[in-house]
């Protein structure tokens, strides 16, 4: 799906855009909230303790990006994200800065970042060769010994769709490097969604 679809989704319907629009309106604050409960736990019993910075790939409105920050020794995260609509709704919070990415170039020097974090994410790239490239990015700006920790739509998407559901080996098939496991899943507004850990090599 173009950028178009995404920048006009964010001035139509705002912060709520970054979420599934079959959750009801006035339900942001609580999907995101449950969203950081189901998530934030698993993240942290993945952390080594020394972790310096994280990376919110797709951060859109920044609904994560600062507990991710409050999450990591560090104190410091990165939201990313190709819509500027999006970056422009996120709120100054310290320890958190928000920058634009191009279509599969991430805006990070390499292994900037100790973990990279994605909340239903990867389904809004649609060309598998555009997700590969991304797939890759996440490699270079990872340091060595790095974690991915991946959580998206695992489903079939309707045809036509702006949403490309797949599966987990779907997945381990794009990222072979970071060995993923899948150690969670939960229902959002309807569709399953997995979470996928690894790590880049060291």
């Amino acid at each position: 799906m173009s950028a178009d679809y995404w920048e006009d989704r964010a001035r139509r319907y705002g912060r709520r855009a970054a979420i599934n629009l079959d959750h009801p309106e006035g339900s942001l604050d609580r999907v995101s909230a449950r969203h950081a409960d189901l998530l934030l736990p698993v993240l942290a019993t993945h952390l080594r303790g020394d972790e310096r910075a994280v990376l919110d790939l797709g951060c859109g409105p920044g609904r994560m990006t600062g507990a991710l920050a409050a999450l990591v020794a560090g104190g410091r995260a990165i939201g990313a994200d190709p819509t500027q609509a999006m970056l422009d709704l996120a709120p100054p919070v310290t320890g958190v800065e928000y920058r634009r990415m191009e279509e599969g170039r991430l805006p990070l020097s390499d292994g900037e970042v100790d973990v990279v974090f994605t909340c239903l994410v990867l389904g809004g790239i649609l060309a598998p060769e555009v997700l590969a490239r991304t797939a890759a990015e996440v490699r270079r700006v990872l340091a060595p010994g790095g974690l991915v920790f991946l959580c998206e739509s695992d489903g079939v998407a309707q045809p036509g769709s702006h949403w490309a559901a797949r599966s987990p080996d779907d997945y381990r098939a794009a990222f072979p490097w970071a060995g993923l496991d899948a150690v969670a899943g939960f229902d959002d507004g309807g569709d399953p969604v997995a979470v996928l850990v690894g790590r880049r090599p060291g």
